[in-house]
Parts: C-alpha cells; structure tokens; sequence
C-alpha cells in the first residue's frame, strides 16, 4: 500500500509540496483495527493523526451520542495533535479499517521544515468547520462504500436483494458484487471460510484491492452464519439484514452471529414485500435485529431499488412540508412540481397541514387526487364545524377525526412503502414529538390539533397538539434520517398578523374595522399566539434544506379554504420556477 499516494489524495495534505509529502510519508506507519475496536478515547494525549485509507470509523460522545462516521481518505485526531488539546471524542471502526498513523513528533518536524504545510492544513481544516451541520452529515454519508446483504433467515433472498441493489447503483456508479464465490474463485477453494492466517491475508489484501477499484462494494453473505458472513457484516460500512414479509420473527442463527459481532455499522431491514402483503412484523423485526431503519422492496420492482439505491448512497430525496392551514395547499402544487420534474419523493414528512398532505404522498396519491381530497375535505365539507362550549377548545374535532381515519383507514405509518413522519408538541413537557409508527390516522390528526382550536390528544399521561408550535417545518427530523437532499416547502407568512394604520394604543382597535377580511380573525390569532416559538427558528430549518421553497400565500388567512385552487396554482408555479433551477443539484450523482 503506497502511503504516499493515500496522502495526496487525502483533501487535509493534497495541496502539500512534494518534498513535504515525501517527508510526511517517511513517518507514515500503516495501522489494521478490527470492526468494533476502540482507536482511542475521549480524554486522552492526541500523540497521533490518523487518515482512513480503507475502512469506516466512527466518533460518539462520553454519552454514547454518535458526533459522525469517517470515511475513506478523512482525517481524525488533526485538531486535537495542532492545537495540544486531549482527544474531545472517542472513536470506533465500524468495520474492519486500515489506518495511515502520523505521530504528532513527525507531523511537527514536517511543518517545521516546510510552514507553508500548516498553512495549506489549517485551511482545509477551516472550510471543513465552516460547513453546515446539513452538509457535513451528508458528506458522511455519501462516503459509505460497502454494503454486507445478510439473510436474517434462511428463506430470505437475499441474493436477489443484492443483485438489484448492484444493477441499481451500477446505473451511475462502478460497483462490484461481493460473494463468496468471487472470493474462492480468485483464491481457492474453501478460502472464505479459512482460518489460515496466510489465507487470511490474502482475503484482506484481495478485498482492499477491489475497493480501490469500485465506488461502491455490495458483499453477499451465504444463507449460513459462517466465517463469510462474518467477515461480511465486518466489511460492511451498513449493514441490510433481509427478511420476507411472510417471515415470522424470531432469533435466528445469523440474528445470534450479528450479535455477537460487535459492530457498529448502522444495521437496517430490506423486507421482501409483494404487491397487497402486510407488514405486519416489521416493528418486531426491526426490534431483533436492534435496526435504526427499514425499506420494502417489490419483488422485480426496478423503481423500489433505485430508490432503495438513492437512500443508501445519501442521494434519496426527502420531502419536508410546513404547517399553515389553508395556507399549505399550496404543497399540492409543490408536488405536481416535482413530479413534472421526474424528482422523486423517496422520503415524506411535516407539521401540521403538512403532515397531512406529507401523508398523502407517502400513500402514493397524485397531485389530481391531493386537489380532490383537500376540496371534499376542507370546502364541499366542513368537518371543522363540531362547535361546544370553549371550555377546552371551539370544537371537539371529532369529524375531522373521521374523515383522516376514512381517508387513511386503517393504514400504520411504518407500513408505508414512502418513509414517513409528522410531528405534534408534547405540550406537558414542552418539545416536540417525532411519529415514525404507529396509526396514520390518528398521529396526522395529533400534528394539526390547534391549541385552542381542537382539543388537546391525551397520550401516556401528556397531552399533544399541533406540531407547528414548536417545529413548523422539521427538517432537523429528515436530516437525522441521513437519506440525502431535502426540499422544504414553508407556508408560513413573515409578519404575521396586524393592525395597519393604527397608531394606538387602542385595546378596541380589531372591532372597529371596516372590512371583516382584513381584520385578524380569532383563528389567526390563536395560531399566530401558538407558533410564535416555532417561527422564530424558521432560519435554521431552512439552513438544512437543499431547496427551500418559501411559498407566496401572503393575503390567505388560515382558513380561507375557498382559495385552494388559487393557493395550489400559486404554489405550483412558484416550486416550478424554483426547483427548475437547482433540479440538476438536487439529482446529481
């Protein structure tokens, strides 16, 4: 292995002279740290640089709060060795990684002999600071290079799995297939299985090679827990455990050999689902094999692994939806925007009026088919009108429970074949609250409870309501699910509410208009009083957006729902202008 070529390539000593490249690579020891280990931890003496030439790595908090991965060519530990500080964080490998280590001594002598590397350092170093939470977490993810597809159980197909997963990266990307007959067939006979150390070494070596080659390594494991499914689960950067949606869960073998492995390579679930099956282990599944996320994938279905292939690489478009009343029709024409577009949705969220129409497109529904719901739901029909005494809220929201509930029957959010979330505010202990499972029905009912309006939902001793309260427009929930680009689409309005032309102080200026619909209504007031908090962040959330769409619906109260086609075509041809022009950023390889 050339330490010296791993240097240039390595953005933090590219831009390095020569001379001090070689001098740097002098000192430059090679380093093998098995899947699992500890490199070092917090707390300790930086003596030592380290640079990822195979491998993954990962940083976590005194907490156990993951900070990141690191990935092929990245540096740790050069903050802690420059500025003579302790190790601020402990870092794993999350496979089995190879390391270049420069000791802190030797990285000292090169500077001194050549300043000018300091200067080249210490600005890769601060572009690398500079960058936003959003994009440094996508960056991380987008340096995932190998991928272990490991039957759960035995009547799991996962050389299917791994097969279409192949062809669907390979549409963009050089990708190699990984099994052990690739492995025997270049090393001999039984070599997989061996536990010759020479053998051994010779599997690494080959392994490392073709990595070097590909962008992406897709390892088969066998349909046994052997020494091959092992070192499949030790390569891997994540790890798909397959199971069939007709599997009933339980503790397997190959479940027992993850286990006791030891990694820390995110583990997720690949569900064989044919068309009209239930999922209904899928919570169970992903409980054994202790997994952060799941996907289905059709049988042959070309569109379910290509977009099983963009969420895994980090190229999965997620769509984030805000909160606003009639105001959010306007998501109905960001959706037929996209979809004029040919951008996906891979993953779907929001608050409020956006976690209705969010759930909608999770369920597969066209932008036709939104426009007709949202007429039947909010202008033919007013299921907001079960008025009773305010003594909890102006109306009991029952009605508008029944209709989510025969819009989505019977439908649990973790079923979707589109990821989906929404999000409501705990308001017993003031936070918001994430739904990823559970009753569609019932929680986007929960995210658009108007404190005031509807009554709170009463949930494990709290109470829960609309989500805008607190987060308007989550995009910090889509970006910690590290699918890839988000598009945010805000109905919010700047300047809220008011009273134009009155000087005041004058406590009985609202009833003195003369024009009804230019007077803030009760409505208006309660959710502008409500979301107050919610709006202040509304820079940050959209700091996390690859394409933020901040929606023309100024002059559309919050239940004006006899502007919806007006609101829908405004919004359709504001997103179309916008995501015309980043369309291609959005979609790049």
């Amino acid at each position: 292995m050339d330490t010296r070529t791993i240097l240039a390539q390595t953005p933090l000593f590219s831009r390095l002279q020569p001379e001090a490249l070689d001098a740097l690579s002098a000192h430059t020891e090679l380093l093998g740290i098995r899947s699992g280990s500890l490199l070092f931890e917090q707390g300790e003496a930086a003596d030592s640089v380290y640079i990822v030439s195979t491998g993954r790595l990962r940083a976590v908090n005194k907490d156990g709060t993951v900070l990141g991965d690191i990935g092929h060519h990245e540096p740790i530990g050069e903050i802690g060795v420059i500025s003579g500080e302790t190790r601020s964080v402990s870092v794993y490998a999350v496979r089995d990684s190879i390391l270049l280590r420069i000791p802190r001594e030797d990285l000292y002598a090169v500077i001194e002999n050549y300043p000018g590397a300091m200067i080249e350092m210490t600005r890769v170093i601060i572009h690398r600071l500079r960058q936003n939470q959003h994009s440094q977490q996508l960056a991380a993810v987008r340096s995932v290079r190998s991928f272990a597809v490991v039957p759960a159980v035995g009547d799991a197909d996962a050389a299917a799995v791994a097969a279409g997963l192949r062809d669907a990266l390979a549409a963009h990307y050089p990708v190699r297939l990984v099994d052990s007959v690739l492995c025997d067939g270049e090393l001999g006979p039984g070599a997989t299985l061996s536990h010759d150390p020479d053998t051994n070494g010779r599997l690494i070596e080959f392994l490392d090679r073709i990595e070097c080659e590909q962008r992406y390594l897709v390892y088969l494991a066998n349909r046994d827990a052997d020494a091959w499914a092992q070192r499949c689960m030790r390569q891997a950067d994540r790890i798909l455990m397959v199971v069939s949606s007709r599997s009933y869960p339980h503790l397997s073998a190959m479940l027992d050999e993850l286990r006791q492995s030891g990694t820390r390579a995110p583990v997720e679930i690949v569900m064989l689902r044919p068309e009209g099956e239930d999922p209904e282990h899928i919570l169970k599944w992903r409980e054994l094999c202790k997994a952060r996320a799941h996907y289905y994938l059709r049988p042959g279905s070309r569109s379910d692994y290509e977009s099983l292939a963009r969420q895994l690489s980090g190229r999965g478009i997620g769509v984030v939806l805000g909160g606003g009343g009639a105001r959010g029709f306007a998501h109905i024409g960001l959706i037929r925007a996209l979809r004029e577009l040919d951008i996906p949705v891979d993953a779907a969220g929001g608050s409020s009026m956006g976690a209705f129409f969010a759930a909608l497109t999770a369920c597969g529904y066209t932008h036709e088919e939104m426009l007709h719901i949202a007429r039947e739901t909010f202008v033919q029909h007013n299921y907001l009108n079960d008025y009773l005494f305010p003594s909890v809220a102006l109306i009991r929201g029952r009605k508008f429970s029944r209709r989510l509930h025969e819009l989505f029957e019977e439908r649990r959010i973790e079923s979707l074949r589109t990821p989906y979330f929404c999000v409501s505010t705990n308001l017993t202990r003031g936070r918001a609250m994430v739904h990823d499972h559970g009753p569609l029905h019932l929680w986007v009912a929960t995210s658009m409870c108007v404190p005031g309006v509807a009554p709170p939902v009463a949930w494990n001793g709290d109470l829960l309501a609309d989500g805008s309260v607190i987060n308007s427009l989550p995009t910090d929930v889509m970006q910690a699910w590290g699918r890839g680009p988000i598009v945010a689409s805000d109905v919010s309005t700047e300047g809220g509410i008011s009273a134009p032309g009155v000087v005041g102080p004058d406590p009985e200026a609202l009833f003195k208009f003369k024009k009804e619909d230019e007077r803030p209504g009760l409505f208006a007031i309660v959710f502008r009083t409500a979301t107050l908090t919610s709006e202040s962040g509304t820079a940050q959330r959209a700091s996390r957006a690859d394409a933020y769409v901040r929606m023309p619906v100024s002059g559309v109260a919050l239940f004006d729902w006899k502007k919806l086609d007006q609101v829908v075509e405004r919004g359709y041809q504001h997103a179309l202008e916008k995501l015309t022009a980043v369309r291609d950023q959005l979609l790049k390889s």
